[in-house]
């Protein structure tokens, strides 16, 4: 396989963060633990915090020092190595790390406090590695945005740069999900997965994947607590949205027409199927429509079959019903439309986990999903391979 320049620095990237499939904390060989800190640009007087979390995820102060000529230390003693966080007045946000009974240094970046560098142990040099290693894909990832956006305003050749920025995404999402699997004893990846748990648009088969893999004694700490109760309820989602990844048999439904007509998925399927997701009182997927009409006429004819499923439904409609009827006449719709008028309570877009509209999902012959949301150029080369 040919590999490009781009993709050896994305293979280079995720390689370097890599370790054995478990970190081995280092022994530890004294009872107590020192912080030596530099913190170079900030004025005396600052107060540094130590602070933990508790089973509620309220982070509480272990200790308190104050920074004098740029440096300031912390003295103690733990029982076991976990997660805590170092925060500093002045400075937005916080810093986490592994507290161990060892002698630790800390060199402060004013700027931005998480690509502050930790040393001392294995651990806490994984987790520089891990910082260090996702600053330069965000990185990337902003200058070939960047360098998309100017293309497109000089209205030079993009082909290619719209992949490479998805592209990624798809790594910087996937790149903490790495890190836990590859280093299942670092506390830092219940920070990492806490983090994605927060984030509403974290794929949920990561979050998964990720806490089955950690270290069962991590899981047994305050923060390892604070996860797991999320941890259900992310269960339940996946499996929804497991249901119809690509590669699965698309599940079947069926609702009434405009004229009360049941019409079901699995009886109307040809060589090629699109589930359209849509409703009347959104002006983005109306005018998708339009997109959708030219399609149809297009490639109908050779195999093409389509199925609308309208939200409508929705608390600022007086008679859904009627805009739903009336959206069909306007847009020109004339393949199967369906719909249960309850909006975003709807079976079958809970079914498909359908968040936004418009959504859409290509069916092979099999009733296969081969495609989601596919656009433009992309959904026609699809459809003309799908129908040969």
């Amino acid at each position: 396989m040919k590999l490009t320049c781009y993709s050896i620095i994305i293979f280079v990237l995720l390689i370097s963060c890599k370790e054995d499939k478990k970190t081995e904390f280092i022994e530890v060989n004294q009872d107590h633990y020192t912080i030596q800190g530099s913190a170079p640009g900030l004025f005396n007087g600052l107060r540094a915090y130590l602070k933990s979390t508790d089973e509620k995820g309220f982070l509480k102060s272990q200790d308190t020092a104050i920074i004098m000529n740029e440096a300031f230390t912390f003295e103690g003693n733990v029982d076991h190595s976990e997660v805590w966080f170092l925060e500093i007045n002045s400075l937005d946000g916080s810093l986490p790390f592994v507290i161990d009974n060892v002698n630790l240094s800390f060199e402060i970046n004013k700027d931005d406090i998480k690509q502050s560098v930790i040393k001392g142990n294995q651990v806490n040099n994984t987790i520089n590695e891990f910082n260090i290693q996702l600053k330069k894909l965000e990185d990337s990832l902003s200058h070939t945005s960047e360098r998309y956006r100017q293309m497109i305003l000089n209205k030079e050749n993009v082909t290619g740069m719209s992949d490479k920025v998805e592209h990624l995404k798809e790594v910087i999402l996937k790149f903490p999900h790495e890190f836990i699997q590859n280093n299942t004893d670092n506390p830092y990846g219940l920070v990492l997965l806490n983090n994605m748990i927060r984030r509403s648009a974290s794929d949920k088969g990561f979050i998964v994947e990720s806490y089955d893999a950690i270290n069962e004694d991590l899981k047994t700490s305050n923060l390892g607590k604070r996860v797991a109760k999320s941890i259900p309820n992310i269960r339940i989602q996946y499996a929804i949205i497991a249901a119809t990844d690509i590669g699965r048999v698309a599940p079947n439904f069926s609702a009434p027409d405009p004229n009360g007509n049941i019409i079901e998925l699995n009886k109307i399927r040809g060589k090629a199927t699109l589930v359209h997701f849509w409703s009347s009182w959104y002006k983005a997927s109306r005018r998708d429509n339009a997109r959708l009409v030219k399609l149809y006429d297009k490639y109908h004819d050779q195999g093409l079959e389509m199925i609308g499923v309208s939200l409508d439904g929705n608390t600022n409609q007086t008679h859904p019903k009627s805009d739903w009827k009336q959206a069909i006449k306007e847009d020109k719709l004339i393949w199967s439309q369906i719909s249960n008028l309850k909006y975003f309570n709807d079976s079958i877009s809970n079914a498909y986990n359908v968040r936004s509209l418009p959504a859409s999902f290509l069916l092979d012959s099999e009733g296969v999903i081969v495609g989601k949301n596919l656009q433009g150029n992309t959904l026609e080369d699809k459809l003309k391979a799908l129908l040969k």
